[in-house]
């Protein structure tokens, strides 16, 4: 797994129950504690708001489910290395698990977590695929909805960075008038299925999330393509369905 990381512009609030609102030194000690709980919640509460950002919540889930099946328990955190300068703490340490060892890595400013890593060779491939899909059929449903009320900014906001560059106004104007030609003016949109595409050493390529389109005119199939990378999914793209 590599760094997360973000810039760090701002205090987090202390408004959550774990070390932090106690006024207490997040360490390793209680991060592992947290990690071992397997609560989602609670993890993204340690993290400083940019990071939370970059991290999908049923990817850090699976994240979770990964360590505690591959690695088990932890029975021994080793002496921790510290770098401490101003209001940062970079911690190190090697953590034994009943099933294997990591290398575990953890950076805060100000108390909050803003890059974290856990390298180990038993979490290799360690991203199958996430615990939920609501979040990327929902983010798929908008965007399709942003391209049927010709609202070609969300559009571009809803897609990965580099996708979002390459769209022209005419590309997207073009696929709202083939909608429009099959289904008519505003479709209504409903999500059917979720196609995972595999790579041959079992990692997960991308997820095809598929709509029917329907209105007055009749109905078309489209698919829209997420993609992931760190721990978070993506909008690489939309195709039509025959």
């Amino acid at each position: 797994m590599k760094l997360l990381t973000c810039c760090l512009l701002g205090l987090l609030c202390a408004n959550w129950n774990l070390a932090s609102a106690r006024g207490e030194e997040i360490g390793l000690d209680e991060f592992f504690r947290v990690i071992q709980a397997g609560n989602v919640a609670d993890m993204m509460k340690m993290m400083h708001p940019q990071l939370a950002e970059r991290i999908d919540p049923p990817i850090l889930e699976a994240w979770l489910q990964a360590v505690s099946f591959r690695l088990g328990h932890v029975e021994l955190i080793s002496p921790v290395t510290s770098l401490i300068s101003e209001n940062r703490r970079e911690l190190t340490a090697e953590v034994f698990f009943n099933k294997g060892t990591a290398e575990a890595e953890l950076i805060l400013e100000n108390n909050v977590v803003v890059a974290f890593e856990v390298k180990s060779e038993h979490l290799t491939n360690w991203f199958q695929r996430p615990t939920s899909l609501d979040l990327y059929h929902s983010q798929g449903r908008l965007f399709l909805q942003s391209l049927t009320n010709s609202d070609w900014e969300s559009c571009r906001k809803a897609l990965h960075e580099k996708v979002s560059r390459e769209l022209t106004d005419q590309y997207l104007q073009d696929s709202l008038t083939t909608i429009e030609t099959r289904t008519g003016v505003q479709p209504e949109i409903h999500y059917r299925q979720a196609r995972l595409v595999i790579q041959p050493d079992e990692r997960l390529r991308q997820i095809d999330l598929v709509y029917e389109l329907t209105g007055s005119r009749g109905s078309l199939t489209m698919e829209v393509m997420v993609r992931f990378h760190g721990m978070q999914g993506h909008l690489v793209g939309f195709r039509f369905l025959e």
